[in-house]
């Protein structure tokens, strides 16, 4: 009696054993296919940074990318299956970033995108509302560069930069908390505003008048143009915006140029 009910005992462990071990492979073929689903999907949307440049006045920056995380999308997924709604990415960052190179000035954004910025020069507060309406009127997004003096007379207060030195940004700060600082009249900001971790722009393009002359000219990706509050401006901005926009660019503002 004692051996039947050994040999019944063995007999059940080896099926158990059978059947457990045929789980456990179908488990891993399960969950090796979400692995491979995975990889694939992050093959095709994995987008890596592509790096900007730098020389000796500054940074063109770079594209930054993501790519899928494949340890967190798996844990989602587990016991569940595969389902792109559950896939989590983690970002891809370029050396060259506006937020790990305070110390460099920023002379234009990524060359990949079609997608450039333009900066209003407030002179005397005379024509920029009528610029920042034309510019509203075809969706497009206009940066206003200020004073400290002229900043507190503005009715529009985004997308600013600041011309400025070494006295005033402390002070500035405490109006508005995101700007950037621009090396207008060629004033070196960059010592003073990296200290109070705020990014630097220095002036490529400057367009005093013949606005849409200009631009045909010198338009080109990634660019900020600076250009003076005038009348000749004004009057020149909507032709200048709808050419821009039959080229194919898109005029953006400056932190989603960035």
């Amino acid at each position: 009696m004692k051996n039947y009910l050994k040999y019944i005992g063995i007999v059940l462990f080896t099926i158990f054993s059978f059947y457990y071990t045929d789980k456990v492979i179908e488990l891993s073929e399960y969950n090796n296919t979400i692995l491979v689903s995975i990889d694939d999907y992050a093959l095709l949307n994995d987008k890596k940074c592509r790096e900007g440049s730098i020389n000796e006045e500054g940074i063109i920056l770079g594209l930054s990318g993501i790519s899928v995380d494949k340890n967190k999308s798996y844990s989602n997924m587990k016991g569940i299956g595969f389902r792109e709604d559950l896939i989590e990415y983690k970002s891809d960052k370029c050396i060259l970033n506006k937020d790990d190179n305070k110390d460099k000035y920023i002379i234009s954004s990524n060359k990949y995108k079609n997608n450039i910025s333009f900066v209003i020069d407030i002179i005397n507060l005379d024509y920029y509302e009528d610029m920042i309406s034309i510019a509203e009127s075809e969706n497009v997004h206009l940066n206003i560069l200020v004073s400290n003096n002229n900043y507190d007379n503005l009715s529009y207060k985004e997308n600013i930069l600041l011309k400025t030195n070494n006295d005033i940004i402390k002070e500035f700060k405490k109006k508005c908390s995101n700007f950037y600082c621009v090396n207008y009249n060629s004033f070196d900001v960059i010592k003073y505003c990296s200290k109070e971790g705020i990014s630097s722009i220095k002036i490529k393009n400057y367009i005093d008048s013949n606005l849409l002359l200009n631009m045909k000219k010198s338009l080109d990706k990634g660019e900020i143009y600076f250009i003076k509050e005038n009348s000749f401006n004004l009057n020149e901005l909507l032709s200048t915006i709808k050419y821009i926009k039959s080229r194919g660019y898109n005029i953006v503002s400056i932190n989603e140029l960035f």
